[in-house]
């Protein structure tokens, strides 16, 4: 399906080229690197490349063809590698193609933007957020609403979905549908703000089985109420069945691999979160809970001539009764000021039950003493277990050359000697 789809969209992008609108063709993108060696894993250079052709029309960036090309990563060996070793491992492949055409279909028609190709759906992470191949159409201004629509195929079959947003009267929302071989899934959000101090808002989704009459549900509402100038108060409540899960429903993970989508943080609960920020005396305080998952939360921070402090407890909570401490942080940290140079000095503590108490000390600075290098960060740890024990120290550097290209050195007495080079160049 992928070389179809290159092959169809390189054929119209060619056709497009020959065409008068090639008298404005353009191309932008950028090619960055960012190379790595230690001791233990050797050389390890990555290169992200973006490729964009912009083919314009009457003064404006009306068409154009998109490539972008995923990283290539070059792994060597301890020695830095030879050039045999660095080619064998590159890895070069289309990662997203698409056309994408902004204007009417026909003279004085309505203003839309249409893709063919890799499509970015983002209609809502319930139901319909996800990177397809297909064709679709977005910002259409009909009677004040904003809709968009989409048919794609791919691995997972044919569908087809709608979105329409805008107010209805105070209410802004939206609605999105999509269909497809196996099921239908509905979405709706909704906020409104009955009062200047209150804002609510409610996410609910269905998911249809076509050949059944099964329905999986979504159901979470949200407020926030400014009580004082200084006091925020927020309530939510959720329930989502445990089989709720739409084919084209978001999957998001942050850069650990955790979940940050809805439907993975929610499935199969039902449960309430409370919550309140408050400011007493300039001391910043906050406390929250969650059920199921027996969250709660107490955190503060303020600034004490000078010296930013902060603390945080997260703790089990299945009752008056059942409470157990999970976590607790705390932090103290402050800026001096010497010839050139700004230092930022700062300690932190760790706690957990059965666990090593960790510790760490640590001073950053950026300084213009040697004229030379402007800007040169310099820093400094220490971190250790129960106040002294299992000592890890680390010293760093690094520095941005007028050329744009990024230095970075660091040792470490645990994982050794690190060196970091890095470049971005927008074209």
């Amino acid at each position: 399906m992928r070389k179809i789809k290159i092959l169809f969209v390189l054929v119209l992008a060619l056709a497009i080229a020959g065409s008068a609108f090639a008298q404005e063709l353009n191309f932008k993108g950028y090619v960055e690197n960012k190379s790595t060696w230690n001791k233990a894993n050797g050389l390890q250079s990555q290169n992200d490349v973006e490729l964009q052709m912009g083919l314009g029309a009457g003064g404006g960036d009306r068409l154009k063809a998109v490539v972008q090309i995923q990283p290539w990563k070059l792994n060597g060996t301890d020695t830095f590698g030879t050039p045999d070793n660095l080619v064998k491992n590159l890895s070069l492949a289309v990662s997203k193609m698409y056309i994408e055409a902004n204007g009417a279909f026909w003279n004085n028609g309505p203003e839309m933007i249409t893709r063919l190709g890799d499509l970015d759906i983002n209609y809502n992470p319930w139901i319909a957020e996800m990177s397809r191949e297909g064709i679709s159409v977005s910002d259409l201004d009909l009677a004040g609403y904003k809709l968009g629509a989409f048919y794609l195929w791919d691995g997972e079959g044919q569908a087809q979905g709608l979105n329409a947003k805008g107010s209805l009267g105070p209410v802004d929302s939206a609605v999105s549908v999509v269909n497809s071989e196996n099921d239908t899934a509905v979405g709706v959000d909704a906020a409104f703000s009955p009062l200047n101090n209150l804002a609510l808002k409610a996410a609910l989704a269905a998911n249809f089985e076509n050949d059944t009459d099964k329905m999986q549900k979504a159901l979470k509402f949200d407020g926030a109420m400014q009580v004082t100038d200084k006091t925020l108060v927020n309530a939510g409540f959720r329930t989502v069945d445990s089989d709720f899960d739409p084919v084209y429903r978001s999957h998001a993970k942050d850069q650990w691999g955790n979940p940050i989508n809805p439907v993975d943080l929610y499935k199969g609960q039902t449960g309430v979160n409370v919550g309140v920020q408050t400011e007493v005396k300039d001391i910043n305080l906050a406390a929250s809970y969650d059920q199921p998952t027996a969250l709660g939360k107490l955190g503060a921070n303020t600034d004490i001539n000078g010296f930013r402090l902060a603390a945080g407890t997260e703790l089990n909570v299945n009752g008056m009764t059942d409470i157990s401490l999970r976590k607790t942080t705390g932090s103290v940290e402050k800026d001096f000021a010497a010839e050139k140079t700004n230092i930022t000095g700062r300690y932190e503590v760790a706690l957990e039950p059965a666990k090593a108490v960790k510790s760490k000390i640590s001073a950053n600075a950026k300084t213009n003493l040697i004229n030379s290098l402007p800007n040169l960060g310099l820093g400094a740890s220490v971190e250790f277990d129960n106040f002294g024990e299992n000592p890890v120290a680390e010293v760093k550097a690094d520095y941005t050359a007028p050329n744009g290209l990024i230095l970075k050195g660091a040792y470490n007495t645990q994982k050794g000697a690190l060196a970091e080079a890095g470049v971005k160049v927008n074209f």
